[in-house]
């Protein structure tokens, strides 16, 4: 094509199809992505689903003295005073197929007291009624969020008595007060337990330890007044949630250890309150997720968020080379070489899937980039300018590459380098020489 503006405005429409064409590729992600996220879901249908950890609280049971039946009407729930928890959690990936479904171990061991000193001083009368508190059928409550994650049961001591919490149902006699238990969890584990001798005589010491498995996320609540809770892992890529972030925080490549701080101000209950039998206590966690390692569909949208840029450059990169050696290089040729630059996402995409997105960068830039150099010598016939165009195609892949690992400063170093790249071509483009194939062929001539 002679007329060079019109050649140019042809090559730019190509740029914007192949850009529309990497948007259906970034939508084939997302769907990949959600099939990812569903067969997760399924394995810890089959292990166990996330698991939330709450407690312990002491449940007093709150008779009316007036009634004949001395059926409980209310429920006193006493919070610890103080409350350590450490959760040593041993990450494993399962694999369905070609995903990869994040599960996990963990040891929960939690101590601290009750403080039952002013217990003796509640009132005795609420409502117009009498009322006695049943501290010799208190019991210990601890909450999960899925029963299939409990790998024994739980075992508690507090002052000198031990229990193991297996039952899920709070009774009363042989009177079954609430099923579920008054507390928002899926599963509520008690086990009544003789505090009358605690009353009154200050703290108490409890320590609790229990086994669960779970998937993707682990938390804890921390219903202490005082509260402090520590999640180690040998996961590389944890993601902290919660009602605050860790006070203290390490990430390695090998795991990372985590801890929380949080005292009453920053929750919104208290540490006595009466609520109806079957009135549920919402309480608020910290912990963290267990990502995936990789995260090649994040990783592969991210890629293709550049997707526009990657093949404006290397399509302008091309016409560069062919103003410089005056070898004419037709449409269908940039036709199918954007193809290629398109297939590049795609490559990336299913690779990924299987041999982590790394490797799979790795072979989409070896496979499009040689691809792309053999053309490019077949046509121009001159190595130098397939090798030129080549290299350059490998620092824009490399610089994609350095931009995903930069995280928060990503935008900054993108746009200098969009600058510099800018700055070159503008200086290139000053240096042009356009020759024409008949001139070409008069200087082969002679």
């Amino acid at each position: 094509m002679k007329n060079l503006t019109v050649k140019c405005f042809v090559i730019g429409g190509l740029v914007f199809i192949y850009w529309i064409a990497s948007l259906f590729i970034s939508s084939l992600t997302g769907d990949r992505e959600r099939l990812s996220e569903k067969t997760q879901d399924e394995v810890a249908e089959s292990w166990s689903r996330a698991q939330s950890f709450v407690g312990p609280i002491i449940c007093v049971p709150v008779i009316n003295e007036d009634s004949a039946s001395k059926v409980p009407f209310h429920c006193l729930y006493v919070l610890p005073e103080k409350l350590d928890v450490a959760a040593d959690v041993e990450n494993e990936i399962l694999h369905r197929g070609i995903y990869d479904a994040s599960v996990y171990k963990t040891k929960i061991a939690g101590n601290g007291h009750f403080d039952l000193s002013d217990m003796k001083e509640l009132a005795v009368t609420t409502g117009g009624k009498h009322v006695r508190y049943d501290w010799a059928n208190a019991q210990i409550i601890t909450a999960i969020s899925d029963k299939r994650g409990l790998l024994e049961g739980m075992k508690f001591t507090i002052g000198q008595k031990n229990a193991e919490l297996n039952s899920y149902f709070y009774d009363y006699g042989n009177k079954m007060l609430c099923a579920p238990l008054p507390i928002t969890s899926d599963v509520a584990i008690c086990q009544r337990v003789d505090l009358s001798e605690f009353v009154g005589n200050g703290s108490v010491q409890f320590a609790i330890e229990s086994n669960l498995k779970g998937a993707s996320s682990l938390n804890i609540a921390p219903i202490g007044r005082n509260s402090e809770i520590t999640i180690r892992g040998n996961c590389a890529s944890p993601s902290f949630e919660g009602l605050t972030l860790p006070t203290d925080r390490t990430v390695t490549d090998t795991g990372f250890s985590a801890t929380w701080k949080v005292n009453s101000l920053n929750r919104n209950d208290t540490a006595q309150e009466f609520y109806s039998v079957c009135r549920r206590i919402d309480f608020q966690n910290v912990g963290c997720k267990l990502l995936v390692v990789g995260g090649q569909y994040a990783q592969t949208d991210r890629v293709l968020k550049y997707a526009f840029f990657v093949i404006l450059l290397s399509l302008l990169a091309i016409f560069v080379a062919e103003m410089y050696v005056g070898c004419e290089i037709n449409l269908f040729n940039y036709l199918l070489i954007g193809a290629a630059l398109v297939l590049f996402y795609l490559i990336l995409l299913s690779f990924g899937e299987v041999i982590g997105f790394s490797a799979a960068y790795l072979v989409a830039v070896v496979m499009i980039i040689g691809l792309v150099s053999l053309y490019l010598k077949a046509i121009v016939r001159q190595n130098r300018v397939a090798l030129a165009v080549s290299a350059f195609l490998t620092l824009i892949d490399v610089f994609i590459y350095i931009l995903l690992s930069l995280e928060s400063m990503s935008l900054l170093v993108g746009t200098v380098g969009l600058f510099v790249i800018l700055a070159i071509a503008m200086y290139l483009s000053l240096n042009l020489k356009r020759r024409r194939p008949a001139e070409l062929d008069d200087k082969s001539a002679e």
